[in-house]
């Protein structure tokens, strides 16, 4: 699927753009024998040590390079986030003729100065890292943020990080967490959801375990419309002053819009790219931002650091509700 941006690109860098989108997955040899340097890494963030943090990291990312054949990179961890309007820089990868290829990374957030959470930073990591394949490894010309990107991002971090199966959180137990932590439940979402319909065909995503229950295609899309909702609703905490939140009515979403007749990997694509945007906004937003709110039926106040853990619990229980469906279960 194709990301709105591509139409404004020229015709070499539109086939650019193709070859990389084609290639979804990096696999590498022998991905246990970097746990102990993920292992490493996650204990010199909470130690909160930037030269260790900075050794750490360097170490990582020359094994990975070695693991892939690529060459070295001169690795640079810096403090505090640089910010502006446009949101905080994350990493940098700079490649420029005369000057040794770096990667920089930043550990602190930019307004609050906080150690950033590990699986952010090592996403971070991965992604200035992929940077490199495409310019060292695959041989392009350009470096694009397509689909086949963000998949050979998460390819790398699913085997650097094996998912460990873990009790659901209650929304409840959402709204007590850092922002923080539900930005990253957020961020894996749709990597979870292509895992859960990989391989699928589009009469298993179709199937409902009974008349009642959705189907597995149904969910993705319904977590696509619900993402545009839930943002819609961030933005009117952000512009307007206590705002009434407009009432979903989710039921007829999937009637009008024909759930059972659409793609599943489309549906999933569009949700990622809704994400994508959603995430954008929450780590742009300063602290007082967060406290912003309004009112919905039924509930008491809603901030706007709420519906993160709002949007964080929904990804858990449609993710269950999904895998249940492909199983025949309600």
């Amino acid at each position: 699927m194709r990301f709105a941006y591509y139409s404004r690109l020229s015709r070499a860098q539109q086939k650019i753009y193709d070859r990389s989108d084609g290639i979804a997955e990096i696999r590498l040899a022998t991905p246990a024998a970097l746990h102990p340097l993920v292992a490493a890494l996650d204990a010199a963030l909470k130690s909160e040590d930037r030269a260790e943090t900075q050794r750490v990291t360097a170490a990582l990312i020359g094994a990975l390079n070695d693991a892939m054949g690529l060459p070295p990179v001169k690795v640079e961890v810096l403090a505090a986030r640089p910010h502006a309007g446009w949101g905080e820089l994350h990493g940098l990868y700079t490649n420029e003729r005369g000057k040794p290829i770096t990667i920089q990374l930043w550990m602190r957030t930019a307004k609050q100065k906080r150690v950033v959470a590990f699986r952010t930073y090592l996403r971070t990591l991965l992604h200035e890292v992929g940077h490199h394949v495409d310019y060292a490894g695959l041989r392009l010309a350009d470096s694009f943020h397509t689909e086949g990107f963000y998949k050979r991002e998460s390819s790398l971090f699913y085997q650097l990080v094996p998912e460990r199966k873990a009790a659901m959180l209650t929304i409840d137990d959402r709204m007590k967490l850092p922002v923080a932590e539900n930005l990253e439940r957020m961020e894996r979402a749709a990597d979870d959801l292509a895992s859960a319909i990989k391989g699928a065909g589009d009469a298993a995503l179709s199937r409902r375990p009974d008349a009642k229950n959705w189907s597995a295609k149904e969910v993705v899309c319904h977590l696509r419309d619900a993402e545009e909702y839930l943002l819609l609703r961030v933005w009117m905490a952000l512009t307007l002053d206590e705002p009434t939140f407009p009432a979903p009515d989710q039921e007829r979403w999937a009637e009008d819009r024909q759930y059972q007749r659409n793609d599943a990997p489309e549906a999933l694509a569009a949700f990622r790219r809704r994400r994508q945007e959603s995430l954008a906004l929450f780590r742009g937003l300063a602290p007082a931002d967060l406290g912003r709110g309004g009112m919905r039926e039924g509930f008491p106040r809603t901030t706007v650091a709420d519906h993160a853990a709002i949007l964080a619990w929904h990804d858990d229980n449609h993710l269950d509700q999904l895998k249940r469906a492909l199983e025949g279960r309600a």
